[in-house]
Order: C-alpha cells, then sequence, then structure tokens
C-alpha cells in the first residue's frame, strides 16, 4: 500500500498517455488541453482540471476541496485500487500455497516448469477475482477526461458500468488483463522459488 500510495500517479499518469493515444476522438477536452500525451503535457492537464460551469450545491464542497489540493487531482481511483488489492493477493497467494501443497507436496521435487505452471494458474485466478476493480479504477482515472467537472464516485461508477454492459460489464478486456498478469505472477512465483532455493531458504 505504501508503494502504491508514492507510485499511484505515475500510473494514473500512464493510462492517461494512453486512453488519449487510443481514443482522442471519443474524449471531450476543453480548448486549452494539449493535442499531444507527452508526459509533462498530461501532467499539467490533470493538475489544471476543474469545472468547466458552476458546480452544484451538491458537489460544491468536493469540488473545493479538490480545488484547494490539486494533488488529490493525481489520486483518482486510488481507493479502487488499494481495496482491489485485498482479492488480488489474497487469492494469488491462496491458489500458489494451496496448489503446491496438493501438487508438489515433496517441495524437493519441486522444477521451476512446475512452479511456473502454478504460477500461471494463480496469477489466472487472482485476476478474475480482481478484475472488476480493475475496471472501475480505469473509469475513475479517466473521469478526468470524461468529466473534468466532476469527480467521479465508487457509486455512480459502478452504476454506470452495470447500466451500459450488466455485470459482463465488469470483465471487459480480461482476456488482455490474462496476458499481462499471468506470465507476470508466474514468472514472479517462479523467481522467487529459484532464488529460495539458490540461497538454500
Amino acid at each position: 500500500m505504501i508503494s502504491v500510495f508514492f507510485t499511484y500517479p505515475l500510473e494514473l499518469i500512464r493510462v492517461r498517455m494512453a486512453f488519449q493515444t487510443s481514443s482522442p476522438s471519443n474524449i471531450s477536452t476543453p480548448p486549452s488541453a494539449p493535442s499531444s500525451s507527452s508526459f509533462i503535457r498530461v501532467l499539467q492537464q490533470i493538475y489544471h482540471e476543474g469545472p468547466t460551469s458552476t458546480p452544484s450545491s451538491s458537489s460544491l464542497s468536493r469540488s473545493s476541496y479538490i480545488d484547494k489540493f490539486p494533488l488529490l487531482k493525481f489520486y483518482r481511483g486510488f481507493t479502487v485500487t488499494v481495496i482491489g488489492m485485498i482479492p488480488y493477493a489474497g487469492v494469488s497467494f491462496l491458489s500458489w500455497g494451496f496448489l503446491r501443497e496438493r501438487l508438489i507436496p515433496d517441495r524437493s521435487r519441486a522444477t521451476p516448469a512446475a512452479d511456473l505452471y502454478i504460477g500461471a494458474v494463480s496469477g489466472a485466478a487472482a485476476q478474475t477475482v480482481s478484475y472488476p476493480f480493475e475496471v472501475v479504477r480505469r473509469r475513475m482515472q479517466v473521469g478526468g477526461l470524461t468529466r473534468p467537472d466532476r469527480w467521479l464516485r465508487w457509486g455512480e461508477t459502478v452504476s454506470a458500468i452495470w447500466r451500459v454492459g450488466g455485470w459482463r460489464g465488469f470483465y471487459v478486456g480480461l482476456g488482455i488483463g490474462y496476458l499481462k498478469m499471468v506470465p507476470m505472477t508466474a514468472v514472479s512465483f517462479t523467481v522467487w522459488q529459484g532464488v529460495k532455493r539458490l540461497l538454500g531458504v
């Protein structure tokens, strides 16, 4: 959680750069917004985001608070990320421990190939369970582009996803998520176990 807190602004900038590059015609940016998606320009755009019209009374206090602390704009979706870490890490390590106990009861017979397989299955299970949090987080991260006058909340983001796609809306792009997270988790667990065997711990 501490590492995510310090690196989250970079993650937000990365998502914004990818979003602007992949679908520039689908976003409504203010006239003053830069046409390029360079790191510095995206950083400046996020910092200067704000309401394009007078906020309603219900959102006035939230808008004023964010305008007073503009660095908070770099933490859109942060709470979703932190909460999403719980099912991802929990399912990942639970699957890893359970499968290793069942498939390799004799730890001395463990091999890198077995570690890769078990790590891949663990990564797939963890990604499946935690992916809805990922979808909600992405929506909130790009909220400054689609609705610069609003600070998207959990409830309205989840409701918007549900209205458009139902429960399937929370798993859009899951296949791409597998392509990223499954090999990453497999390699991570394999390297972890390989280093432990190398050091004799």
